[in-house]
């Protein structure tokens, strides 16, 4: 899908729980990459009178954290990772999202844990009607930045992927 490049439509923009996905995915041992996925609690956009994104916010649960194999999933929950027991949400806030030559952007923070750490986000595949639209929005989250460091780097990376598959619904 290509990158929308007219106006983005004004108004408060609801994301689809259904039909919003967030996938994590981490190095292993430096050979694998592990996907886990996370449910999307919430969500908003903003897009003001000058059909610019002015505020956005995702929400999700933390103890929907699934990856393939129950053991991790039972460890990543746990305070040595997550601590979704104590910290049940994650979310992601931007203010101001721009559109460049390489398609649109936002620097925004990331809470996981209880810690918040700047983000850098890509937004690809924008498109959007008078009702409805889809983006996806990829970013390299440092687990060492937001206390997610239980777990030397050479076991698990550093560095997390966050990808952002999200439909939004418009609701003024």
């Amino acid at each position: 899908m290509a990158t929308t490049t007219t106006a983005l439509p004004t108004g408060t923009w609801k994301l689809d729980t259904s039909a919003t996905a967030i996938t994590v995915a981490a190095r292993k041992m430096g050979m694998f990459t592990i996907p886990a996925d996370l449910t999307v609690s919430s969500g908003t956009i903003e897009i003001d009178s000058n059909h610019q994104v002015v505020n956005v916010e995702i929400v999700a649960d933390a103890a929907s954290y699934a990856s393939k194999n129950a053991k991790r999933n039972e460890h990543v929950l746990s305070d040595d990772f997550l601590d979704a027991s104590t910290h049940p949400t994650i979310s992601f806030r931007a203010g101001a999202v721009v559109l460049g030559g390489s398609g649109y952007s936002a620097n925004g923070t990331v809470t996981i844990k209880g810690q918040t750490s700047p983000v850098d986000v890509t937004i690809t595949n924008v498109q959007f009607t008078d009702s409805d639209g889809s983006f996806t929005a990829s970013a390299i989250i440092d687990r060492k930045a937001i206390g997610v460091d239980k777990m030397p780097t050479f076991v698990v990376g550093r560095n997390l992927e966050l990808t952002v598959s999200a439909k939004a619904i418009r609701t003024t």
